[in-house]
């Protein structure tokens, strides 16, 4: 009899997932899309950020953890003649984004920024992999 009633609740996944795009869509995505691809010797981070000038960028490399923060001020302004303000609006977006990357040479991370994207390389340490410890499944 158990088997005749399914786990799981389809009703309830699409109100989840319906709610969590709805806010997504109406609030706006609270993140930027990026890549990590591990090569033998690095890791390469491909971060997209339109509309970013590389002064609104602070990236960090602490303790294992690579940071990437993006922050916006734009002012519209519109005035008449006389200098008076018609209409003005302020806006301010903040994006931050953390990824666990262990065992990074951070002395030689090269980063570089261009019409948008971020790239950056982090080099592993050497010797890095040789702290691995197999573990044998008995």
């Amino acid at each position: 009899m158990a088997n005749l009633i399914s786990r799981n609740n389809d009703l309830m996944d699409m109100r989840d997932g319906f709610f969590d795009n709805f806010f997504s869509n109406f609030m706006g995505n609270d993140n930027f899309q990026v890549d990590i691809k591990e090569k033998d010797n690095s890791y390469e981070v491909t971060a997209d950020l339109p509309g970013f000038d590389k002064s609104d960028l602070n990236v960090t490399y602490d303790d294992g953890v690579l940071t990437i923060e993006a922050t916006r001020n734009d002012v519209t302004e519109d005035k008449d003649e006389e200098g008076n303000f018609l209409h003005r609006e302020r806006n301010s977006s903040s994006y931050r984004r953390q990824f666990m990357l262990k065992g990074i040479d951070d002395e030689k991370i090269d980063a570089s920024f261009k019409d948008g994207v971020l790239n950056l390389n982090l080099p592993k340490a050497p010797g890095e992999d040789e702290d691995k410890k197999k573990i044998d499944i008995k």
